[in-house]
């Protein structure tokens, strides 16, 4: 299913590769940065310590620079890449339908085939462009600041070893229980367009049987069906919430209470106050990449159905096939009927004389 739909990316195969390098860059540089700070929250000891302030300081409004450069343009080749791939997958999936049989077009139903090239591959372009910058810069921004973590705070660094298994299998949990809701959710679009579709092929019906209350009762009844699979997702998804909450303040909390204690006991020969004020900036780090994660993951978890739904659409063959070497254009227009008789039919020509008697009284 993923190789089918990544050949719809084509041309746009160039911003997808520098979105990758461009958010590594980023990452890089948020990571790097706390931990040059850390030497002005201890205090330059240098001969001309004015100077040697203005020194970093001035290295460290570079590097923020670059890295507001590398996301800014990260985020245009994101855009430009996602945008694209939809195009090309909108444009594949509409010259497949125009293959296929009335067979094809019955066992997807006309109103499943609208919502799989709007609703679903709107999911899937929103999980490509998740994929290709916010997939790839949290695991990185975690895997980056977890090293400088153990490098700065040493086996104050140890927190992270609980905080990720506990947040993982948080996410897990979520997922699992919130992927089922999601799924019925496609299904229940389907009856939604139906029912709009049928209205407004039919609207003159529904108006002169006056069947608009039963039309509006029908169009609601599915409506509250996707809502209260919505809310039913939404809650299980919102549990990921206070669990984020509950993990970041207990790493601050003993970042500060352990951290504190270590300063004091060894006189900063341990750690000092900048290398905690660094572990601060990387909890942080680690936790808000982790519920981004957690965000990413709810998003694949409702883009998956939709990919799914797309690709059984690339992958349906029509019943009517073209022979082996068809004639497509007639070059100079006419028709040539080979192997065809005209046998005659006293029924057919009873038939057509008494219509054309019929004209006649009519007339």
């Amino acid at each position: 299913m993923i190789k089918k739909l990544a050949k719809s990316i084509r041309e746009y195969k160039l911003p997808t590769i520098l979105t990758f390098i461009f958010i590594l860059g980023e990452v890089f540089l948020e990571v790097y940065i706390p931990f040059i700070t850390s030497d002005l929250v201890n205090g330059i000891k240098a001969s001309e310590p004015m100077n040697e302030v203005v020194s970093v300081g001035l290295k460290l409004v570079g590097m923020a620079v670059v890295s507001l450069a590398c996301g800014s343009i990260a985020a245009y080749t994101c855009s430009r890449a996602s945008s694209g791939f939809a195009k090309n997958l909108r444009h594949d999936i509409y010259a497949k339908i125009q293959d296929f049989s009335f067979a094809n077009i019955d066992r997807f139903s006309e109103a499943s085939l609208v919502t799989r090239m709007t609703t679903d591959i709107q999911n899937v372009q929103m999980a490509f462009m998740m994929i290709i910058r916010t997939a790839v810069r949290c695991p990185l921004m975690v895997i980056f600041s977890v090293i400088m973590a153990f490098r700065m705070g040493g086996k104050l660094a140890f927190t992270f070893v609980v905080i990720i298994p506990v947040l993982g299998l948080g996410l897990y949990i979520i997922a699992k229980f919130a992927m089922p809701a999601f799924r019925a959710v496609f299904r229940k679009y389907d009856a939604l367009n139906e029912s709009v579709e049928e209205n407004v092929r039919a609207m003159r019906d529904v108006k002169g049987f006056s069947r608009e209350e039963y039309e509006k009762q029908k169009f609601n009844k599915a409506s509250d069906n996707i809502r209260g699979d919505f809310t039913k997702a939404e809650r299980i998804v919102a549990i990921l919430t206070p669990l984020m909450s509950f993990c970041m303040y207990f790493n601050m909390i003993f970042i500060y209470a352990v951290g504190s204690k270590m300063i004091i006991t060894s006189q900063g020969q341990t750690i000092d106050v900048g290398q905690l004020s660094a572990m601060l900036t990387y909890g942080m780090q680690v936790l808000m990449s982790l519920m981004m994660i957690g965000a990413i993951y709810v998003i694949l978890t409702m883009s998956a159905e939709s990919a799914r739904r797309i690709a059984e659409v690339l992958d349906e063959q029509p019943t009517i096939v073209d022979t082996a070497h068809p004639v497509r254009e007639v070059k100079d227009g006419s028709v040539i009927f080979d192997n065809v008789s005209f046998k005659y039919s006293e029924k057919a020509e009873n038939f057509a004389l008494s219509n054309i008697n019929l004209k006649i009284a009519s007339g």
